[in-house]
């Protein structure tokens, strides 16, 4: 079963007797589910669980989410680390990272990629295990990537992300919903995020924010756009123009693929077709080969992809024009003090 069908059986899209008792089954499932997340947070905040300190006491700084699926957060953690690199910092970063057969994580690629070999990327499910890693390195600062969850780490500043576009995963938790914990943990946030706040209308906006203020009153509250800042072709960079008007073939493998699709549909792509893999999908000879058969099926000018999916691709010859869609995260609101909060964490 794949993420969209999911995705249709939770929100209530399938019907039909058969369904409805599945997402009956799927609430009743979420009780103890639901109860274990608060027991496990409960037990951390009074010790009786142990969390432990980076070595040195380097500050810690998480980036995550409350739902499942993506609401950017590898493109918050470059731009955190980009940031605090400029202001004259050595952070590294704690991924868990999902593996590609053979290739490695591909959040960790492509952080490699865009930040260079001056940020250490330290890819490991145990994050206690990779802070104590980064003893013998020069850093002042660990970025824990999708950290809201993991508490053996403690942190000094939690930034939470929120997807505009369904910011509390159909409003129940795992397994009826997408939501990872119940949103009153949103009260622990030193900050949230609200990302893709371009993809709704402004008074849906401004009422997100209001709800969030109810949230955490303490937090600081940003909006952000995944912003295109250009497109690779054959190994060339171009502007980001360069797919205007164009006839594409979209695909990714990412924990909410609309917000691609929607990117490229308001960049004025003409999207024929797009095709929404599993996130963290392994692109194997096979899938390659269907995709670009797909592509010509649907006389697409060319195929668009993300940079995320485009590091475990190998690109060859006999593949339709191929064009990779480079996105940053723009902090529109907010980003100076969250900025500033982020350098003076640890601080006394």
């Amino acid at each position: 079963m794949n993420q969209r069908t999911i995705l249709d059986i939770l929100s209530g899209q399938k019907s039909g007797v058969g369904y409805s008792m599945l997402r009956a089954a799927l609430s009743l499932a979420r009780v103890p589910y639901s109860a274990t997340m608060r027991a496990r947070r409960w037990a951390y905040g009074r010790g009786l669980l142990p969390s432990h300190q980076a070595p040195g006491a380097v500050p810690v700084i998480s980036i995550g989410n409350i739902t499942t699926g993506g609401s950017g957060k590898t493109p918050m953690v470059e731009w955190l680390c980009a940031k605090l690199v400029e202001s004259g910092r050595n952070p590294a970063i704690l991924i868990r990272g999902y593996k590609d057969a053979g290739r490695g994580s591909d959040e960790a690629m492509l952080l490699e990629k865009s930040l260079g070999q001056s940020v250490p990327v330290i890819v490991g499910a145990d994050r206690v295990a990779s802070a104590r890693r980064c003893v013998e390195m020069n850093v002042d600062t660990l970025v824990l990537d999708d950290g809201f969850q993991h508490l053996r780490l403690r942190r000094d500043m939690d930034i939470v992300l929120i997807d505009a576009t369904n910011p509390f995963g159909l409003g129940k938790c795992l397994p009826r919903g997408l939501l990872r914990e119940n949103v009153g943990t949103l009260k622990h946030a030193h900050a949230i995020v609200v990302t893709r706040s371009d993809a709704i209308d402004r008074p849906s906006l401004d009422g997100l924010l209001e709800h969030l203020k109810t949230l955490s009153p303490s937090a600081i509250l940003c909006t952000a756009v995944h912003r295109p800042t250009g497109v690779v072709a054959a190994g060339r960079g171009e502007p980001v123009d360069a797919l205007v008007g164009k006839k594409v073939f979209a695909f990714c493998g990412l924990g909410n693929p609309h917000g691609f699709f929607h990117t490229l549909r308001r960049l004025g792509c003409n999207v024929v077709e797009a095709v929404a893999l599993d996130d963290h999908a392994q692109y194997d000879s096979q899938l390659l080969e269907r995709l670009c058969s797909y592509a010509r099926q649907v006389n697409a000018d060319a195929m668009v992809t993300t940079a995320k999916d485009a590091v475990k691709i190998e690109f060859s010859n006999r593949m339709p024009p191929m064009f990779v869609l480079e996105v940053k995260m723009d902090i529109v609101t907010g980003s100076d003090e969250l900025l500033a909060a982020a350098l003076s964490a640890g601080g006394d």
